[in-house]
């Protein structure tokens, strides 16, 4: 029996391994090979390793409010890089590259930024590599989300704007073309808020690296969004000045929107499907002779003004036009902590202060004025405007984009993409008909900046999937995959699936309509349901 148990046992020895195995262990070699094998002009390897699905990665040196640490979703190859951008520039990149990327449409996804711009989004790129993604994000020239690091370096101003962009976008793609053995099929991106004005730069300047683009609030006529930033500190003041409100007072503020226009979309449930059609009025809270906060719970009548400016738009020298106004109902403990605090916004502050004036000592408190926003216009440092309204060059190179803006927006107006649709639609002289098949944009009712919210927010967006029970919704109708059967099957989205996300479950669902059609209650039927809702014409 022996000579039997030693031929088994030299039968297992010498058989070929499984597939599987054999593909893994290559895939694992091909990646700890990068570092070697990998060649890119202007770029050092600063790690190649493979990461296991479900592997906790911590940041070694974590930036100023950034993520401190990830969770990969994939068994992937991951690719970290520095590429210098000029003698005092560089930026950091970020690739991943999943197991099954050649089974999964070979597609290639480039994420956004946020604020001002330091941070990689590890959770859009790992939620990218479990879609079969190759992902790749980078920290936009500087760590952190901070403006700093722009003090007297005009260069890293500048990869802000839009070089780190193009610069990660064009070395990722030759990693993963280099990395897997067939090229890249088709090339997506997803960002929000400053990610959302990225992706609007890369439309309007270098649409050919994309097949489509998902952008979310973003901060198209920067000068603008970062202008109300100040003002809006300006309007509120600190804490114990006469125009200043407490977080409780804010609460009542929301409150008293909810009471005056929660019902204009004939459902009450704290979500406005059509804020241009809110006009508060704050007077209501005004206090009476002899009455307090502390008695009544009531205004006095320089906060209710301050609540009146807040809701209206800014207009500065000569009364041009600045910024459309806040939108009336936002997440009180959000718009507080960011825009009523009683601090001046930290982006607001820091881009004039360290990429403006390269003054460390100018404060908003002290120095901002219309002539502040002025300068900031008449400079647009590196085009960071992002205003250009001709998109010729997409619509030619067949680069579909996919907007959306939440319509509880407490730190972007929803009204500045309203603002940015209808202008490239009237310098386009492209009816909604035919701006369409290459430009969508969808409201969001319900949903705050970027993430969060009392409505069916939760769309599969950009920095949506650290929310509890976020990766146990079906991807499919979520705003990437959309954003795939567009450009891979044509089929062009008239509704954007939104769920409501609630300790991990979701208790509402609201198929949001494209504009100009409107999203409508039937009258009839329970509102939590999507079927109780449809897409009119205004």
């Amino acid at each position: 029996m022996k000579p039997i148990v030693l031929l088994t046992t030299l039968t297992l020895l010498f058989s070929p391994l499984p597939a599987a195995a054999t593909g893994e262990t290559q895939f694992k070699k091909r990646c700890s090979k990068l570092s070697k094998s990998f060649h890119a002009a202007n770029t050092d390897i600063l790690l190649a390793e493979y990461i296991a699905r479900g592997t906790n990665i911590t940041l070694p040196e974590p930036a100023a409010r950034c993520p401190t640490s990830f969770i990969s979703l994939a068994d992937m190859c991951r690719l970290r890089l520095k590429v210098t951008t000029s003698s005092t520039s560089r930026v950091i990149v970020e690739v991943f590259m999943p197991t099954n990327w050649d089974s999964k449409g070979k597609r290639f996804l480039m994420t956004g930024n946020g604020g001002l711009g330091g941070c990689i989004q590890y959770n859009d790129m790992t939620y990218g590599t479990s879609l079969g993604f190759a992902a790749v994000g980078h920290d936009n020239g500087h760590a952190g989300d901070t403006a700093l690091p722009f003090l007297n370096r005009p260069e890293v101003v500048k990869d802000y704007a839009w070089r780190a962009l193009r610069t990660a976008g064009q070395v990722g793609k030759k990693a993963v073309n280099h990395f897997y053995p067939s090229s890249i099929k088709k090339s997506y991106y997803i960002g929000c808020s400053s990610g959302g004005r990225q992706g609007l730069k890369a439309a309007q300047e270098f649409p050919e690296e994309y097949d489509g683009i998902v952008s979310a609030a973003p901060a198209v006529y920067f000068q603008s969004v970062i202008a109300a930033g100040g003002q809006i500190f300006k309007i509120v003041g600190p804490p114990g000045s006469p125009t200043h409100l407490n977080q409780n007072q804010w609460n009542a503020v929301h409150q008293m929107v909810i009471d005056q226009c929660d019902g204009i979309d004939g459902v009450l449930d704290r979500v406005i499907e059509d804020p241009m059609k809110c006009q508060p009025r704050p007077e209501k809270l005004l206090c009476g002779p002899g009455q307090t906060w502390d008695s009544n719970q009531c205004l006095t009548a320089q906060q209710v003004l301050t609540v009146r400016k807040v809701y209206s738009p800014i207009y500065g020298n000569d009364g041009k036009f600045i910024s459309p106004r806040l939108n009336p109902l936002t997440k009180e403990f959000v718009g507080y902590l960011f825009m009523y605090g009683g601090v001046p916004s930290y982006i607001s502050e820091g881009w004039y202060k360290y990429a403006l004036y390269n003054n460390p000592t100018w404060t908003i408190a002290n120095d901002f004025n219309w002539n502040t926003v002025d300068d900031d216009f008449q400079q647009d440092l590196f085009g960071v405007g992002t205003d250009k309204t001709d998109l010729k060059a997409a619509k030619n190179k067949k680069t579909r984009i996919l907007m959306y803006h939440g319509l509880a927006d407490c730190l972007i107006s929803s009204e500045n993409s309203y603002r940015y649709y209808e202008s490239v639609s009237r310098d386009m002289g492209l009816p909604s008909s035919q701006l369409d098949k290459f430009f969508r944009f969808f409201p969001i009712a319900g949903l705050d900046h970027c993430t969060s919210g009392d409505g069916a927010w939760f769309v599969g967006g950009s920095v949506q999937y650290s929310t509890a029970g976020a990766l146990d919704v079906d991807p499919s109708d979520g705003v990437l995959m959309t954003m795939v059967k567009w450009v891979e099957q044509g089929i062009a989205p008239d509704t954007l699936m939104g769920r409501r996300l609630v300790g991990g479950n979701v208790t509402s669902e609201k198929a949001h309509c494209r504009h100009p059609l409107k999203t409508t209650y039937k009258g009839v039927g329970d509102p939590n349901l999507a079927s109780s809702w449809e897409c009119r014409t205004a």
